[in-house]
């Protein structure tokens, strides 16, 4: 196995989920979390589960510029499906260890978009955060970020913070 593959999973889809922390209603009306930013805030936190994935290697053998991780996610809350998701990884600095990623988290209410730098995957747990670029329906004019922690290769915890 070729050691891009070993550490491509990403969870972001993004944008990429947590362990079980509300009903489905949550996801598509979150409780307000007064957080940081005040009442403005709405958490949701969500369970991610990698269901589809591919590594796209396109230089020499192991880990090279342009080398993609693909995949597709279904998101759970205290079990429950409530969304789906895709990303995109493209590793943009060697030296660095850094991919881009972009990623769609598809909930009841409309999509919620998200892009930024996610570490290599070297280790578990694997801390990242991106920022919410937009989004449709309730959310289409979502701002904030979201924090990410993949668990193992294929699930990870995710908690999105809207502000507007």
């Amino acid at each position: 196995m070729r050691r891009f593959k070993a550490m491509a999973p990403v969870a972001v889809t993004a944008l990429a989920a947590v362990l079980a922390y509300g009903p489905l209603a949550q996801a598509t009306s979150p409780d307000r979390d007064p957080g940081p930013h005040g009442d403005g805030e709405t958490v949701i936190k969500l369970d991610d589960s990698v269901r589809e994935f591919a590594a796209v290697d396109v230089g020499g053998p192991g880990m090279s510029l342009g080398d993609e991780a693909i995949g597709f996610s279904d998101f759970f809350q205290n079990g429950r499906k409530v969304g789906t998701g895709g990303f995109v990884c493209t590793v943009v600095s060697l030296q660095k260890s850094l991919r881009q990623c972009e990623s769609t988290l598809r909930l009841a209410k409309g999509d919620i978009t998200l892009q930024g730098f996610a570490p290599f995957i070297v280790s578990f747990p694997t801390r990242f955060t991106l920022a919410i670029t937009g989004g449709t329906g309730a959310y289409r004019d979502a701002r904030g970020y979201m924090d990410g922690v993949n668990i193992d290769t294929t699930h990870a915890r995710l908690t999105v913070h809207v502000t507007r």
